[in-house]
């Protein structure tokens, strides 16, 4: 950083341009400023005794890459005082030309306010924001224009000016090119001009890292590109990640594996980015766009259609596992590249979701995770047929506890604390409600965690306890066992168990049915419990190292059917898409007319439609009837056999063969 006392004149002069930074705030001075200005000046221009008045700082940074040919300045800071002085020597300048003084007029125009011999927008020594460039533009060439807030500053200084006379333009000129000091700042590739901005503009609006990104990346392409490169590209992702720009950014500069801290993203861009064409740039910008659009996703997985997916995404997004989203930008980039298949994803995201809920229960460090995560898409070799198996292996061993270690950690220790813990906690109870795939499930919005022990504990609870009550509760009140979900936590409250147990045995949860053979709430009983939920556990997270888990809830992700039966009969498939269609196919020609009837029905208008443009990806046809088959094997499955109890198919009708 190089920081100088300077004179406007040797500021402006030569061939060089001032760029205040794109689609920033527009043009805010009013009449307070300009008066104060104006006194400053006036005062200056009739006292000349050499000493300078000082008039601020400015600073600002080399845009080297631009691709023009004159020199420009990104004006980090200082661009309401620049770009008022500019309008003032304009009002000077076309005084001076109605008076017939053309040496000033010409002297104004050709050394402060215009870069004579260029063309276009590369004329002007200051070049504003793109609110305000069609209004200074037209102040600077004398043209009509915009009546802007800078056509008011404009036409208060001709009204001062005009009070004068003529020959105190020139006194007026020279007070402001010689008679006012400046501090200029100029930032070198090592500084952080975001923290210098900070430091001089606390009280101002501030430039976010991320409007130094914008900017950095926008002044890279031709200036008659850059309102349409924004609109195209950058606006879409500011506006779907708002507040967590930067961080994207920075996740996207790491997703090859590079670790990065905030303070280093601009530093990074600019490294990658130094010899780049404005051909690169744009190609740069439509990848983090469609990037950018990914992220959206993973901090709010409303914006998926898919709801299997869309419900998978919000568990990673829950889990607070930030650090994987590098990886997940590769993983999402190459499932939309179709280098990886909607099951690759699918496993992928259950993988995830394993390996941190067994690593967090096991209260393994979370810091070892922001250098783990970045590289492993590569180091799993890749997208491509062998993916999930690489990625097993990288995630495997010591890095993720075994079962044992898990189901140990998961039964006794207390999870519900921080809250980081209980977002972790209701998530965990969450999915072992789910796990019992209930054809009717509760909504899980109302519910609470209650603790079956109550936290607060009376007379009747020690009683039940029995001996060393309290050193009990303090084992046991926050472990799984002890935990569950409900609707009625203010009913339950801290009431005795025979109370509490006659209200969860009404409940709609599966999880509570477990009260049912629980006569008393002991502590063996509290422990067996947890015991219980945490074998249950295993087979909703898997250990990440294995291909297939004995006693799953349901196949695994990686079976695959090689035939249907549909009564008796049997056709031969090659996937869970054609066996979805087939089976669909043979229940249409058992029940003529049930699909079309189907199709209208709310609860499967995501499945069946009479109209192809319902569904956009992948689908088929079975007779007039096009049916949705962009879902993942699970999702295919139930929709079967929604379908199939809707026709009134007996179960046992109808098989997946594996």
């Amino acid at each position: 950083m190089q920081a100088t006392e300077t004179k406007l004149r040797k500021l402006v002069e030569g061939t060089q341009q001032y760029v205040v930074p794109l689609f920033q705030r527009p043009y805010s001075w009013s009449e307070k400023q300009w008066k104060t200005l104006w006194t400053d000046i006036l005062e200056k221009s009739r006292h000349e005794d050499g000493r300078p008045h000082f008039f601020g700082s400015i600073v600002t940074t080399p845009a080297k890459s631009v691709p023009q040919g004159v020199g420009k300045y990104l004006l980090i800071d200082g661009q309401q005082r620049i770009t008022t002085i500019q309008v003032l020597l304009a009002a000077v300048r076309d005084l001076a030309g109605r008076s017939g003084n053309t040496t000033l007029h010409d002297r104004i125009d050709g050394q402060y306010l215009t870069n004579q011999y260029e063309q276009g927008e590369e004329r002007l020594k200051v070049l504003p924001t793109q609110a305000d460039r069609a209004a200074f533009g037209a102040i600077i060439r004398q043209e009509e224009g915009p009546k802007t807030a800078l056509f008011a500053c404009y036409q208060f200084f001709v009204s001062r000016l005009d009070r004068l006379d003529r020959d105190q333009l020139e006194a007026i000129h020279k007070a402001v090119v010689d008679g006012f000091s400046l501090v200029s700042i100029v930032c070198d590739e090592h500084d952080n001009p975001h923290l210098i901005f900070e430091s001089l503009n606390a009280k101002g609006e501030k430039l976010t890292p991320a409007d130094l990104i914008r900017n950095f990346l926008l002044m890279r392409v031709h200036v008659g590109e850059q309102e349409r490169l924004f609109k195209t590209y950058w606006l879409p992702i500011q506006e779907a990640l708002d507040g967590d720009l930067t961080e994207f950014v920075r996740h996207y500069l790491m997703k090859e594996g590079k670790i990065l801290k905030e303070a280093d993203v601009y530093f990074e861009l600019k490294d990658r980015l130094a010899h780049s064409s404005p051909v690169q740039a744009e190609s740069f910008l439509k990848d983090l766009h469609r990037h950018g659009l990914y992220y959206a996703s993973f901090l709010n997985a409303k914006r998926e259609a898919d709801d299997d997916l869309a419900r998978k995404l919000d568990r990673i997004r829950r889990l607070k596992v930030t650090v994987a989203y590098p990886f997940l930008l590769r993983v999402f980039d190459a499932y939309n590249a179709e280098s990886l298949s909607r099951d690759q994803l699918f496993q992928t995201l259950d993988l995830l979701e394993a390996f941190v809920v067994r690593r967090a229960i096991c209260n393994l460090p979370t810091n070892q995770l922001r250098r783990m995560l970045p590289p492993v898409f590569d180091a799993a070799g890749g997208a491509g047929p062998a993916f999930i198996d690489g990625l097993r292996r990288e995630l495997s061993g010591k890095r993720c506890p075994d079962d044992e270690a898990f189901a140990a950690s998961l039964a006794s220790e207390p999870l519900y604390s921080s809250a980081d813990k209980i977002v972790r906690l209701r998530l965990i109870l969450e999915r072992l409600e789910q796990s019992f795939d209930h054809k009717e499930p509760v909504r899980m919005a109302g519910a609470t965690i209650e603790h079956v022990l109550p936290q607060e504990m009376t007379s009747e609870w020690k009683l039940e306890l029995g001996d060393d009550a309290a050193s009990q509760s303090n084992q046991l009140l926050h472990t799984l066992g002890n935990l569950t979900l409900t609707g009625y936590n203010a009913e339950l409250s801290n009431k005795p168990y025979s109370v509490k147990r006659g209200e969860l045995l009404k409940s709609h949860f599966d999880l509570n049915l477990y009260f049912a053979e629980i006569e008393r709430w002991t502590p063996d009983a509290i422990r067996a419990r947890g015991r219980s939920l945490a074998a249950r556990a295993l087979r909703i997270w898997e250990d990440v190292g294995r291909s297939t888990a004995p006693g799953d809830l349901k196949p695994p992700a990686n079976r695959r059917p090689v035939k249907v039966r549909f009564r008796g009969v049997e056709q031969p498939v090659t996937n869970w898409k054609d066996a979805f269609v087939k089976l669909l196919t043979q229940f249409e020609a058992a029940s003529p007319g049930l699909l079309n009837r189907l199709a209208t029905e709310e609860t499967l208008n995501s499945v069946l439609a009479v109209d192809e443009a319902e569904f956009q990806r992948s689908k088929a046809r079975i007779g007039l009837i096009y049916v949705n088959t962009h879902a993942s094997a699970s999702q295919l499955q139930k929709w079967c056999r929604k379908i199939a109890e809707k026709g009134r198919f007996d179960p046992t009708e109808f098989e997946f063969v594996m």
